[in-house]
């Protein structure tokens, strides 16, 4: 039996989506890549050049206000929070999986990096790798764009949010992420290729979920799939009982 105009339309739209998100993650990882080089060599006067003055103490308990957006203690419950939401609303506790297994994979992968690249704070004004350092790449910048990406992700995905609702879920993960780097950066605790590397990593979690969600879903967990399995089956039982006919 032929697929029809719209299965095969549907069809070509996942594998669209799915293969971009992949390309798209590979891309970043590649930029991850370029920075990192870059950042060990050419850049390193750049960062230098960032490594700005101690900003007014009047200043700091609104820079220190702000740069809480990309702790886990503050964005980690914001999530939860919303997967509660989406998961009580359609009885399935598949966003929940997704965002445990998303931001657990991010901090690993951010703790294996910082401790292979071991490179130094601001405050020791030496930007060099492999010096025993945590800096790069910036946790903070990589909570933005997973954490928040994904909140915009599962909302948009599984919720049904209105036209304002989805250009504020669009952006949030773009303004966050300036705000984030201007913020680290005034405050001194991290180079300016820290927070970059720290945006790709995020990035790359963040497509990679996305796209695998997206794939699983189209492949083992939809009515579609399940109606198509009852449909092997009754098939398989069609030639079962055409062969016993057979053999009599």
């Amino acid at each position: 039996m032929h697929r029809s105009r719209r299965e095969t339309s549907e069809h070509e739209s996942w594998e669209s989506e799915v293969s971009s998100g992949f390309a798209i993650a590979g891309f970043l990882a590649l930029v991850f890549v370029a920075v990192t080089l870059l950042a060990i060599g050419p850049m390193a006067k750049l960062d230098a050049y960032f490594n700005l003055a101690p900003p007014p103490r009047g200043w700091l308990p609104a820079l220190y206000a702000l740069d809480r957006i990309g702790q886990r203690a503050v964005c980690l419950p914001i999530l939860a929070v919303a997967t509660f939401v989406v998961c009580r609303k359609h009885r399935t506790l598949r966003p929940a999986v997704v965002a445990v297994l998303s931001v657990f994979c991010l901090n690993l992968l951010v703790l294996l990096l910082k401790l292979g690249l071991g490179r130094g704070d601001p405050d020791d004004a030496d930007p060099s790798f492999f010096a025993a350092g945590m800096a790069y790449p910036s946790g903070h910048s990589a909570n933005i764009v997973l954490v928040y990406g994904l909140l915009g992700y599962l909302l948009l995905t599984y919720g049904d949010p209105g036209r304002v609702a989805r250009i504020l879920l669009w952006s949030i993960v773009p303004f966050l992420s300036i705000l984030m780097v201007v913020t680290s950066l005034t405050l001194n605790w991290h180079w300016l290729t820290d927070l970059v590397s720290g945006l790709l990593v995020g990035g790359v979690v963040l497509q990679l979920t996305t796209a695998l969600d997206r794939g699983v879903s189209a492949t083992g967990f939809t009515p579609r799939w399940r109606k198509g399995v009852q449909d092997v089956r009754r098939r398989a039982g069609i030639d079962k009982s055409h062969g016993r006919e057979d053999s009599v």
